[in-house]
């Protein structure tokens, strides 16, 4: 698959340094991407997450930036805590590390708990399901 606006990850350091702020071990299949991809669009952007027993399109825009000071970078967006916290107020996505975006400001996010995929739509706080994976979730992508 072919990957646009591709951000020269600044240093690979900033992954590992992220993931002990967040207490998380990205999968390397991820982290292979963000080497090579660091807060690019991918050209296959459509997948499916599971609402009940129903599958919804969706789409995948952009993979967060691990350089701190870009625009969309991973860094500010997954602080629950802080400038994002208005997303959290009941703790219910404590667990979860967004990794991309769609296009309308939704969360594609791991799951901490499980190493899963999920789709976190930003204005219901709804989890929905999307890969067992990371891997599944990028071979699930299709063309829009």
């Amino acid at each position: 698959m072919n990957w646009r606006w591709v951000k020269p990850l600044e240093s690979e350091d900033l992954i590992k340094e992220y993931e002990e702020n967040i207490g998380y071990t990205f999968p390397n299949e991820y982290k292979e991407v963000v080497k090579n991809y660091n807060g690019a669009r991918p050209e296959f952007k459509e997948f499916k997450s599971k609402q009940g027993r129903r599958k919804k399109a969706r789409v995948f825009e952009f993979l967060f930036s691990f350089n701190k000071y870009d625009k969309w970078s991973i860094w500010g967006l997954n602080n629950w805590k802080g400038d994002m916290r208005d997303w959290n107020i009941d703790g219910k996505i404590e667990n979860m590390v967004g990794f991309a975006g769609d296009p309308f400001g939704n969360l594609i996010c791991f799951d901490k708990t499980n190493g899963h995929i999920v789709f976190v739509d930003h204005e219901t706080l709804n989890i929905e399901p999307v890969a067992d994976s990371f891997t599944e979730f990028i071979n699930s992508l299709r063309k829009s």
